[in-house]
């Protein structure tokens, strides 16, 4: 073997070497700041759920004593769990039969500028939570509202509906708003969907003489499951994860604080992430016990989830038997 051959071998496995290194030099970044901005809080929270602490004194370990106050002392935490489940079992149909429905007539060849309306029902979804809690309570103010001003003008009511002030009527305003903010998100996806599906279904159907509703009925909708299935899931999610809008909305900035209420009129509306960031940074600063209901609404989002995928996959057993 004579030299140059020596020193090409020798160059390919410092190569190869190279190869096999460097990729792991370049990701250790990624990984550095994953472990200490994601990894350790989430471990560093669970360390403190076991603890009573107010973020100045130090930790007072109480084992699960947080876990069995919150669920069996806290009037809130439930409260706030039963509000979130209510705006999801409202919102939710809505918003799979309204996307759906608004797909179809967004592909349907007779609407004339389909991408300038699909644009407009869209873009709540890009608008940033605030902005939206502050646009519904210009909307929905009992002294300043444009509602109001608008129901004033023509004659339907003789004084001004106080929208936020009572619960019934807050926890629609909320539905409304995620209506609002998430139905051109299901639009969207849902005709992406439509897109998709074969054309000679449609074709076949127009030869054994099917109306426009029953090749809606009978092949578009079939076909969007699979996209229905996946946004039902991930309605659980958003919905557990519901807090910067109404907070927003209920921070009284109109009203110079008139209309200021933690969770709304007699916390009717008041979400699980809303009690979250109440108990530990607003009016009861506990660190240990904000840190256990983080948990315990994590918790309940892993059992409706998995309730909701259950109920899905067995209802699509039973219609392919």
């Amino acid at each position: 073997m004579n030299i140059q051959t020596i020193q090409g071998s020798t160059h390919h496995k410092k190569s190869i070497d190279g190869i096999k290194v460097w990729p792991f030099i370049f990701i250790v970044p990624f990984f550095v700041i994953y472990l200490a901005f994601g990894i350790f809080p989430i471990i560093y929270s669970f360390i403190i759920s076991f603890t009573s602490w107010n973020g100045f004194e130090k930790p007072v370990f109480i084992g699960i004593q947080n876990y069995i106050n919150i669920f069996t002392k806290d009037p809130y935490f439930i409260k706030s769990i039963g509000n979130t489940l209510i705006f999801m079992a409202i919102d939710t149909p809505i918003l799979i039969v309204g996307g759906i429905v608004l797909a179809a007539v967004f592909n349907s060849r007779m609407v004339k500028f389909r991408g300038a309306f699909r644009l407009a029902i869209f873009s709540p979804y890009l608008t940033i939570p605030v902005s939206i809690g502050i646009l519904f309570a210009l909307l929905f103010d009992w002294n300043s509202g444009i509602i109001n001003k608008l129901l004033l003008a023509v004659g339907v009511v003789d004084e001004g509906i106080n929208w936020l002030g009572i619960p019934m009527l807050a926890r629609g305003v909320i539905c409304l708003m995620i209506i609002w903010k998430y139905i051109g998100y299901h639009m969207i996806f849902f005709n992406a969907a439509i897109v998709a599906i074969p054309m000679e279904l449609y074709e076949a159907a127009d030869v054994d003489g099917a109306t426009v509703f029953q090749k809606f009925i009978k092949i578009t909708v079939p076909m969007l499951k699979p996209i229905a299935e996946f946004l039902i899931i991930m309605n659980i999610i958003w919905g557990f994860q519901l807090f910067d809008e109404p907070m927003v909305l209920f921070s009284g900035w109109i009203s110079g604080g008139a209309a200021s209420a933690v969770g709304g009129p007699g916390r009717s509306c008041l979400t699980a992430i809303w009690n979250l960031y109440d108990t530990t940074f607003g009016t009861q600063m506990q660190y240990g016990k904000g840190a256990s209901i983080a948990y315990g609404v994590f918790l309940f989002i892993i059992v409706f989830a998995i309730i909701g995928y259950r109920v899905i996959k067995g209802k699509g057993k039973e219609e392919n038997e």
